[in-house]
């Protein structure tokens, strides 16, 4: 296609965006559109070719099914609300530090290739429904309400930079046909993608989040890279039943800042750290993936209703929490195995200690008599070991009474935990 084409190609497109906005084909002057502006009366179904506004507008600024072709605000200041409603802006210029003092509205607009540089809102920005062609791009502004982008259409990349947003950003099912950049942005409150869908790539870098970063239901096609944003101490991240396979983002960036877990919504929380798991896992992030697997298990341990009306449910939870979370970290940490072999030794060694008449000994380790504190510690080291690592049929009739019950426990323990350590250690080696 050569340029000619390409530019009547472009013609008929703003044709046809034009007749959606409903007017009646007549065309207005930008004198005559600024006159009455200026006076607070509404422009509606019809055309203006080069309007720029500029200055001070006490008046509500109201344009209702207009088509705007090379229209731009240049250090305006609006005291009353602006709104588009269904409105085509072609190349649309909002730049030099403009003002809306009670908001901006662009419900159910059109905007062609929009550049929407050192603007200040300081009232709500709404963008239900709007659609965009071409790049979309908000630069060096501040919002100080709250942003509304409910089902927005974006043909083109959307671009953030360098801008603050001090309330709630709300891009709930949006459709990105390209990708979405954010760079050097601050945002102080919750951010929500919930639904959003993104065809490219979504990459924020340099930017501070205070609030939520909430991606729940959102389908993200490419790379989402979060491992370059700054997080403010009640930042918090929501991956809620959505569709992901390659999340760019760190442990240590999400410890504590589930939101799902740190409200105690435990299942909620496990469905989460399995979708990050899969994506570790996609990643060949593996020592990632081991972590993600572990909060996991923590979550799903968590979940599962305890009663002492059950009592053996509690039981089975300290058992869990014993020998499967601190034994081994759920097969992810064999070293916590060999500590936890350690505590068990030397616990069930105390134990041995206090009452070593009923240990049947050859002869004392040490010098003296067995009622020593030296040899009472030392006998009853040997014979947790002895128990821990060998089990119960080696030292079997080398105790009488009571002490025969901790070392049939401690025997069992061991035999799991040797278990479980193999188990570990093996998966490590293996990755």
């Amino acid at each position: 296609m050569d340029v000619f084409e390409s530019e009547a190609a472009f013609d008929d497109s703003v044709q046809g965006y034009e007749a959606g906005t409903g007017h009646s084909g007549s065309t207005m002057s930008a004198a005559e559109a600024l006159e009455k502006l200026k006076r607070g009366e509404p422009i509606e179904r019809t055309r203006v070719v080069g309007l720029t506004l500029k200055g001070e507008f006490t008046e509500p600024v109201r344009f209702s099914k207009v088509t705007l072709v090379r229209f731009s605000i240049e250090k305006a200041t609006f005291a009353q609300e602006v709104g588009f409603e269904h409105c085509t802006l072609e190349r649309p210029r909002f730049s030099r530090k403009s003002q809306f003092e009670k908001g901006l509205s662009l419900t159910g607009s059109t905007l062609i290739k929009a550049d929407l540089r050192g603007i200040t809102v300081k009232g709500v920005f709404r963008c239900d429904n709007l659609r965009t062609r071409g790049r979309f791009l908000i630069e060096a502004a501040r919002f100080e309400g709250r942003l509304r982008f409910w089902e927005a259409q974006f043909q083109g990349w959307v671009e953030l930079k360098g801008s603050e947003f001090v309330d709630e950003v709300d891009f709930r099912s949006i459709h990105v046909a390209e990708g979405f950049v954010i760079s050097g942005c601050q945002f102080r409150s919750n951010v929500l993608f919930r639904g959003a869908s993104v065809q490219k790539k979504w990459q924020a870098e340099s930017t501070r989040f205070e609030g939520m970063l909430d991606f729940s239901k959102a389908k993200l096609h490419d790379f989402v890279y979060l491992e370059a944003i700054e997080q403010g101490e009640t930042q918090r991240f929501a991956f809620t039943n959505a569709l992901a396979e390659r999340i760019l983002i760190r442990p240590e960036q999400l410890v504590g800042r589930l939101a799902s877990e740190a409200a105690g919504d435990h299942a909620q929380a496990m469905q989460e750290y399995g979708l990050l798991k899969r994506i570790f896992e996609g990643l060949h992030r593996y020592e990632e993936e081991d972590w993600a697997f572990y909060r996991f298990k923590v979550n799903q341990r968590l979940s599962k209703k305890r009663t002492w009306w059950r009592p053996w449910t509690k039981v089975a939870c300290c058992a869990d929490w014993l020998l499967l979370d601190h034994g081994c970290g759920y097969g992810t940490n064999p070293f916590r195995a060999v500590r936890t072999a350690l505590a068990i030794i030397f616990g069930f060694a105390l134990i041995y200690a206090l009452d070593v008449g009923s240990l049947h000994t050859d002869h004392a380790p040490f010098a003296g008599d067995q009622s020593t504190l030296a040899n009472r510690l030392m006998i009853g080291t040997l014979t947790s070991v002895s128990a821990f690592t060998s089990g119960f049929g080696d030292i079997r009739g080398a105790a009488s009474g009571w002490i025969n019950l901790p070392l049939i426990a401690e025997s069992l323990m061991g035999t799991l935990l040797w278990g479980l350590f193999i188990v570990a250690f093996s998966r490590k080696v293996i990755r």
